[in-house]
């Protein structure tokens, strides 16, 4: 017995993860989660954080306990090391073997970037669209792993939506240019006649973007507020259509927690988004154009981002107005499909088989 409990001891997985801790931003969410079910696979993780939210701060009182309990934990440096940031950051790392988790917006990276992902042991990338970008651009081939990311089916599960008064088209996200907000604010009234019981419900983390809540259109309603997951889950819930005609992303999480909740929605069909633009379960807008020249981040990430027909997504808007039990049906396989396909415990599995392999 004595025996089998050293042997177990010595088969425990420690590794230490480095990068942002926060539940308002993408990368923050993303190592949250990250950690939170690595440890639930039974792996032990010493974080190590570029920034971890006050705990006075809004930030710190919307983690749970099982979240505040590992940030808090005292640090203990271990042979693997994962960093989940930028390439900028990746000099804070400092394990023996070095793991980086990434991703781009672009179809391209530039050379800082790929010398900062070369100088690393291997790149974990959240999908194949990013292992051809990274590789495309001069990264190591055989440093390059895909781990898919994972989507919080606990926190965003399926609900069933009501008929009602007002049919509400919804987009959650940190607004700007790249998100194709612009594009979707010109289809909704380009579409959709004054009279029409429809609104399109903007969700933003971007509070510069609040200056447009005094749209003159009252049927488009602005909202910058900072809200908890389960207020999060609450907007979702008040949609009835999830529109994301976003022109790239590294991964996409709203759609994706969107699918989780049942919401039909319309995402565009390029970059990170590509893997799950699946005509099944949702409603993919097809690029028109791919070009560069809006991209503010041209020295990082020189390639170009998707431009769609508001044509289309006028007509699709139109499409999933109109028929709503087919809608609702394909909805409810895409719930299915995200909580058993895209779930951050299926993640956080495929990662511990990788970093067991090492």
């Amino acid at each position: 017995m004595k025996q089998f409990l050293i042997q177990a001891m010595q088969n425990i997985l420690e590794i230490n993860y480095f990068g942002y801790f926060t539940p308002l931003g993408g990368y923050g969410i993303s190592n949250l989660n990250w950690v939170k079910h690595l440890e639930r696979q039974g792996v032990v993780v010493f974080p190590h954080s570029k920034f971890i939210p006050d705990p006075s701060s809004f930030e710190y009182s919307i983690l749970t306990e099982e979240e505040k309990e590992i940030l808090n934990r005292d640090f203990e440096k271990k042979r693997i090391g994962i960093i989940e940031t930028t390439p900028f950051d990746f000099g804070t790392i400092d394990t023996e073997i070095k793991i980086a988790s990434t991703m781009c917006e672009s179809d391209l990276i530039g050379a800082s970037w790929v010398g900062a992902c070369n100088s690393m042991d291997y790149v974990v990338v959240p999908n194949e669209f990013q292992r051809s970008v990274f590789a495309k651009s001069g990264v190591d081939e055989s440093k390059l792993k895909v781990i898919r990311s994972g989507t919080e089916t606990e926190r965003f599960p399926y609900f069933k939506r009501p008929v009602r008064d007002i049919y509400t088209f919804g987009i959650v996200g940190y607004m700007n240019e790249r998100k194709g907000v612009f594009e979707l604010i010109q289809a909704f009234c380009s579409e959709f006649e004054r009279w029409e019981s429809v609104r399109l419900y903007i969700k933003t983390s971007n509070k510069d973007f609040a200056y447009y809540s005094n749209f003159t259109d009252k049927r488009i309603v602005v909202d910058s507020r900072h809200l908890s997951m389960q207020d999060l889950n609450k907007i979702y819930q008040g949609f009835d259509c999830f529109v994301f005609p976003s022109k790239a992303e590294g991964i996409g999480q709203p759609p994706r927690e969107a699918m989780s909740t049942g919401l039909p929605t319309i995402v565009t069909n390029y970059s990170g988004l590509e893997e799950i633009c699946d005509e099944e379960y949702c409603y993919p807008i097809q690029p028109m154009e791919l070009r560069s020249g809006e991209n503010p981040h041209t020295i990082e990430q020189p390639g170009n981002w998707a431009y769609i027909d508001i044509q289309e997504l006028m007509y699709t808007m139109r499409y999933v107005f109109e028929h709503p039990e087919e809608a609702d049906e394909k909805g409810k396989k895409a719930s299915l499909w995200i909580k058993n396909e895209h779930s951050w415990s299926r993640a956080a599995k495929n990662m511990v088989d990788f970093l067991k392999e090492l």
